[in-house]
C-alpha cells in the first residue's frame, strides 16, 4: 500500500506524534495477511465512518477505524469466522454512546444481581460471532474503549492481557488463541 493512502485516524495533534508508529502496525497487519493469503475488502472512507460516528453519536477507536480505511472493511478470518464489515457490525441502537460499564470478568450464571445485564449492550459493537453464543466485541464508550471483550451467553470477560483491535487482531494473525 501506498504510504500517502494510509489513514492514521484521531486528532491532528496525537496523529502527527504517534503516525509512524501507527503506519509500521497497519504495515505489519497488511503484511501478515498477504502472506496467510486473507483477502482484503474494499475499504471504508473516512466520510462513511464519520458519517456512522454522527448517527450513533460516538467517536470509534481510533486503531478500529484505521484497520477499516485502510486495510478492510472486514474479512474471512483463517479459521473461517467472519470479521463483520462496518454495514453488517451489530449493536443495540442508541446504546453505542453509553459508557460500557465492566471493567472486570463477570460472569452472571453465577451472580445472583442480574441487575447489571441490563447495561450489557451499552458502548460495545459485536464484531465477530464464532457461535455457540460466544463474540467477540469491541468496546467504544467508557473506561475500557479501544479494547476488545469476549461475550457469551454466560458471561463477559476482556482480553487478558488488554488489546486494543490492531493488537487482538494481530495476535490472531500470529495464531496465538490464549486471548485469556
Amino acid at each position: 500500500m501506498e504510504k500517502n493512502a494510509m489513514i492514521i485516524y484521531g486528532n491532528e495533534e496525537k496523529s502527527q506524534q504517534t503516525g509512524s508508529f501507527m503506519e509500521t502496525r497497519l504495515n505489519s497487519v497488511i503484511e501478515k495477511m498477504k502472506s496467510k493469503n486473507i483477502e482484503r475488502n474494499e475499504l471504508v472512507s473516512l466520510e462513511e465512518i464519520k458519517s456512522f460516528e454522527k448517527k450513533n453519536n460516538i467517536k470509534l477507536p481510533n486503531e478500529l477505524v484505521s484497520f477499516y480505511t485502510t486495510i478492510s472493511n472486514g474479512c474471512k478470518m483463517i479459521d473461517g469466522f467472519n470479521l463483520r464489515k462496518l454495514e453488517e457490525w451489530k449493536f443495540k441502537t442508541g446504546q453505542l454512546n453509553r459508557d460500557f460499564p465492566f471493567t472486570e470478568p463477570w460472569i452472571w450464571e453465577d451472580d445472583e444481581n442480574t441487575e447489571k445485564l441490563k447495561y450489557i449492550e451499552d458502548g460495545n459493537i459485536e464484531l465477530i460471532d464464532i457461535g455457540d453464543s460466544q463474540t467477540w466485541n469491541i468496546i467504544v464508550s467508557g473506561k475500557e474503549k479501544g479494547k476488545m471483550w469476549f461475550f457469551t451467553d454466560v458471561g463477559i470477560q476482556p482480553c487478558a492481557p488488554a488489546m486494543d483491535f490492531l493488537t487482538w487482531f494481530e495476535f490472531w494473525l500470529d495464531g496465538n488463541e490464549d486471548y485469556f
